[in-house]
């Protein structure tokens, strides 16, 4: 039997335990992110979908014994049969997921790629830019009936969209043997890539503008998730009409908001249950912390608060009729 076909059965045999492996990454992974992401969902946070990818067969094979390699044992060697990847928006945003990713016990982590170690070695050189680890379990672990040897490895990469964009098109020609890269394509791909660290750049300074500018508007949401959890019983679901009501009524709220509001409610405990009947009713206005100070407004002005309503006077008609008020 030859090597190569040695090779290619022991894959066959393995291949079910790699695939549950870079699933139970690609999953924990995922959880230990969404402590330090939230309120953000990390499937909003994520900006591609998470999954496991087995190398192919065929490109298994040309790598252990047709590219020039000199691996000692390739099985062994080859350390990205299977691979996952976590795609984020900014730059700033990969520590992010390397600290979840490396918080987790039980599992040993060998860093193959870190970006910004690169630029420091080369500072003049634009190149792929990315973070990559091999991430191994320190015991033999199992996963939906399938056992996972200890020390099976995975390649995580974790990038930004820029990044992915730029390694999706080189991916099988600049740095692939099957064509051979010219002069000109290596010096288009160079500045492709200065051109990407430069939009990334651009992208940091605009969320912080964007930040700055809604820090008190988030500040007032975290406010008001505290006085609604109290009050209502129950944990706000805050979407972008939380953004639309604070929009309209933040400028009326005024110093002491949280006070009035908490006041406003505890005089009026009929208050909480109709919030609560009203989120039955999947009406998701309701689950915005901002909703309590709608409520407030109402009452100390019907008249300015419906001015100030962003939204269809319609969609308002339920919140006034909780106060004994009707659009009309």
């Amino acid at each position: 039997m030859s090597k190569e076909q040695e090779f290619l059965d022991r894959w066959q045999r393995e291949k079910e335990a790699y695939l549950a492996w870079g699933q139970l990454i690609s999953s924990e992974v995922q959880t230990h992110l969404a402590p330090r992401i939230a309120p953000l969902k990390p499937d909003y946070f994520l900006r591609t979908f998470v999954a496991p990818r087995l190398k192919d067969d065929q490109k298994l094979i040309e790598k252990a014994f047709y590219r020039n390699k000199n691996y000692q044992n390739p099985y062994e060697d080859i350390t990205d049969k299977v691979g996952t990847r976590f795609v984020v928006l900014l730059g700033s945003e990969l520590r992010i997921v390397e600290e979840a990713l490396t918080a987790i016990p039980g599992w040993t982590f060998s860093k193959d790629r870190d970006y910004e170690e690169e630029q420091k070695k080369n500072p003049l050189k634009f190149d792929y830019a990315a973070v990559h680890f091999v991430v191994r379990p320190e015991s033999d672990l199992e996963l939906g009936g399938v056992r996972i040897p200890a020390d099976t490895p995975c390649e995580v990469q974790i990038k930004t969209l820029l990044q992915h964009a730029y390694s999706e098109l080189t991916h099988d020609t600049i740095y692939k043997p099957q064509i051979e890269a010219t002069p000109y394509m290596q010096r288009n791909a160079a500045k492709a890539m200065a051109l990407l660290e430069a939009t990334n750049d651009y992208f940091e300074k605009v969320t912080e503008d964007v930040n700055r500018t809604l820090s008190n508007v988030r500040r007032m949401t975290a406010d008001l998730t505290t006085v609604y959890r109290e009050v209502v019983g129950v944990d706000p679901k805050p979407t972008v009409l939380e953004g639309l009501l604070l929009g309209a009524y933040e400028e009326a709220a005024g110093e002491g908001y949280v006070e009035r509001v908490r006041d406003f409610l505890t005089g009026n405990s009929f208050i909480a249950e109709r919030i609560r009947d009203h989120i039955k009713q999947l009406n998701p206005i309701f689950s915005q912390p901002s909703v309590l100070l709608v409520y407030l407004a109402v009452h100390n002005s019907v008249r300015r608060a419906k001015s100030n309503w962003p939204l269809t006077p319609s969609e308002m008609e339920p919140l006034l009729n909780d106060l004994g008020e009707s659009i009309h």
